[in-house]
């Protein structure tokens, strides 16, 4: 089993970096996530996914604004450079020092917006980038090693 990381900004809510059912069901069923984006049924969220050549991002929107900037490690060799973007977005921000990863594999979430959205909304976005992460992930693996 892999282990996975997901980080925050100190003075936000912790994530649950589990998977959830739920909101993978939800993610697979929107149309476009990773070309123009595409809006969350029964919500004024939007995401757009960026698989890059090293890492991936996912943001989420609220009406039009940013709430959310997900980046995501995949490998070792790609920490250097998603850390890299992780700092630059924290003092864009103005949001501290960045966490240091202690896996491989990771989520680190900028809070843009983080005021703009509700206590479900926040723990729907959390769910969200935990199931796009898994997804983008196992494409990774599968890019990595075509006979699985």
């Amino acid at each position: 089993m892999y282990h996975m990381q997901y980080l925050l900004p100190d003075g936000f809510p912790a994530a649950d970096g589990r998977l959830d059912p739920e909101a993978t069901r939800l993610g697979a069923s929107l149309k476009g996530v990773d070309t123009k984006g595409a809006y969350v049924p029964n919500s004024a969220l939007w995401l757009k996914l960026k698989v890059l050549l090293d890492g991936a991002s996912l943001e989420i929107k609220k009406r039009e604004q940013l709430v959310y900037i997900n980046l995501f490690c995949l490998a070792t060799d790609q920490i250097p450079s998603v850390l890299t973007t992780v700092d630059g977005l924290y003092d864009q921000y103005r949001l501290g020092v960045a966490k240091r990863p202690t896996t491989e594999i990771w989520i680190h979430s900028v809070p843009v917006g983080h005021h703009l959205l509700r206590e479900n909304e926040i723990q729907l976005c959390q769910k969200l980038t935990v199931s796009f992460f898994w997804a983008v992930y196992r494409q990774h693996l599968k890019r990595q090693n075509p006979l699985n």
